[in-house]
């Protein structure tokens, strides 16, 4: 029996070779290009829902990217009391495998790589739908994400004000405080949602509520607006959703299976019909992005594992050329 090894790369190894912004909104896009010429396989994401015992949950993301030629499952922990812990509130393992053989081809942390893939797929979706002259940010959410959010815009766009908004107090200055010390970007912790998106030329809605609520009243976002919805559950305005030029998502199957705008389409308010496009089909050129400067969009993404696989496999040709991270051996080929 042939030897099978594979590669572990932690936390560490792991940041030592993320991409650079530049380098990782290409990463990611050639994913969504890929999604987009359907040449992936992806199924919906599955959940092990533990809420009611722990206020927590874990995703499932699985899919195969013929251009990387790699198959892969990641599992990301969602536990939003962690912090009481000193732990973040989401952890994630990425394993990639040979998709012709089943055999592992690396086992990765993915915890950050979950942040900055998030972010990409934020900023591409903005470099299409937003407006060229976005200014102002308004971000509803100071979770592990939020700075992958806003990494991403600040290398495509001018950005001159970042506005903060979330639960906790401190999480929402110290997300503003790193702002301002590595993107070099004016950034206000403001005590409310509606002060963080008046006026705004791209919204983020990134929060974890644990049921329905109003965060972003639709008078709130003025003509020519972006608002980018990802958390789990709904924080937008249902006018919003009518009213908007351009529905856009990631994966409209996908979507059909729950998130952030789940509650519309269970109502048969949102419906297939309605979706301008997914943004693989604007990356490739299949549809349209912005084509008016006065409509407002909205652009849904519940996150997907072609994101997760291309980027953790970008990452693993890194470790291979450097010679980081550990080579294990799950058969040795002597034992049969």
């Amino acid at each position: 029996m042939a030897k099978v090894e594979f590669l572990f790369l932690d936390r560490e190894t792991v940041r030592s070779l993320l991409p650079d912004t530049r380098t990782l909104l290409r990463i990611v896009e050639g994913g969504l290009a890929a999604h987009g010429r359907r040449e992936v396989v992806l199924p919906p994401k599955s959940h092990l829902v533990l809420d009611d015992r722990f206020n927590g949950h874990f995703n499932i993301l699985s899919g195969y990217v013929a251009p990387v030629g790699m198959a892969g499952v990641k599992v990301i922990g969602d536990y939003v009391d962690n912090f009481r812990v000193g732990l973040p509130s989401e952890i994630a393992l990425l394993t990639l495998y040979d998709p012709r053989t089943g055999a592992p081809r690396a086992l990765l942390d993915a915890t950050e790589l979950t942040w900055l893939r998030t972010g990409a797929v934020t900023g591409i979706g903005a470099r299409h739908l937003a407006r060229r002259d976005s200014r102002i940010v308004g971000h509803i959410g100071a979770r592990g994400t939020a700075f992958g959010n806003l990494q991403a815009l600040a290398g495509l766009f001018a950005l001159q004000e970042v506005r903060i908004a979330s639960k906790r107090r401190e999480t929402r200055e110290a997300l503003a405080r790193e702002v301002e010390d590595k993107l070099q970007i004016r950034a206000r912790a403001v005590d409310t949602a509606e002060a963080a998106c008046r006026d705004a030329d791209i919204v983020i809605e990134a929060t974890r509520l644990e049921r329905p609520e109003v965060l972003i009243e639709d008078k709130w976002l003025k003509p020519g607006s972006l608002l980018v919805a990802y958390g789990w559950v709904m924080a937008v305005d249902p006018l919003t959703v009518a009213t908007v030029g351009k529905r856009v998502v990631d994966d409209w199957e996908q979507c059909r299976k729950g998130g952030a705008l789940y509650p519309l389409i269970v109502s048969g308010v949102l419906r297939g019909e309605h979706i301008h496009a997914e943004i693989g089909q604007i990356v490739c050129g299949e549809s349209t992005g912005r084509t008016n400067a006065a409509e407002r969009i909205l652009f849904w993404h519940r996150g997907f594992a072609i994101s997760d696989i291309v980027l953790g496999s970008w990452i693993v040709d890194q470790a291979k050329r450097r010679r980081s991270g550990e080579t294990l051996t799950l058969w040795d080929g002597l034992d049969e």
